[in-house]
């Protein structure tokens, strides 16, 4: 192809310091599964919104955007997957679930009724999705944060020092 470079064809010097991301951040299927899971997060919302609208305002408006924010953090993350892609698709699920648990714990005002109400069929399959989402993006988060540990070169130095201190 015209105007491309080749890997070999690059000069790069020696004590350059090359950081790629890492290679679960860029896996094609785990950033499906967990598109399809903040999806499939968006949608029961969606479902569960008829059922909310006879009750508190302000958990209506929550099911609402969480019915277009989950689809929203999913496509971004399709798209455009960075850091704050991925901790924005792992916070919005893991609020979405820490809601499920608050309002199934204690009687919250509008929604009393739900309180012990654990094996609702939506609210689990959404609340395992969630935690599916969360786990994901947990270990794709701490391998981003390990891989730029990693690359911070007065981390290397530091880390050097103690070593050579340690030989003497």
């Amino acid at each position: 192809m015209p105007g491309a470079i080749s890997p070999w064809e690059l000069k790069v010097p020696r004590d350059a310091i090359i950081t790629r991301s890492p290679a679960l951040a860029d896996d094609p299927a785990v950033r499906a599964v967990t598109v399809i899971g903040l999806i499939a997060v968006g949608i029961i919302h969606a479902l569960e919104i008829p059922g909310q609208v006879s009750g508190s305002v302000w958990l209506t408006i929550g099911f609402c955007l969480l019915a277009v924010v989950a689809p929203g953090a999913g496509l971004w993350v399709l798209l455009r997957p960075s850091l704050l892609a991925w901790e924005f698709a792992g916070a919005v699920c893991a609020l979405a679930a820490a809601g499920y648990v608050l309002t199934r714990s204690v009687p919250v005002p509008g929604d009393a009724g739900d309180a012990g109400n654990w094996l609702e069929p939506l609210g689990m399959t959404s609340l395992i999705t969630e935690g599916v989402v969360v786990i994901i993006v947990a270990l794709i988060l701490v391998s981003i944060y390990r891989a730029s540990h990693a690359s911070r070169p007065w981390v290397r130095y530091l880390g050097g020092l103690s070593s050579d201190r340690a030989a003497a």
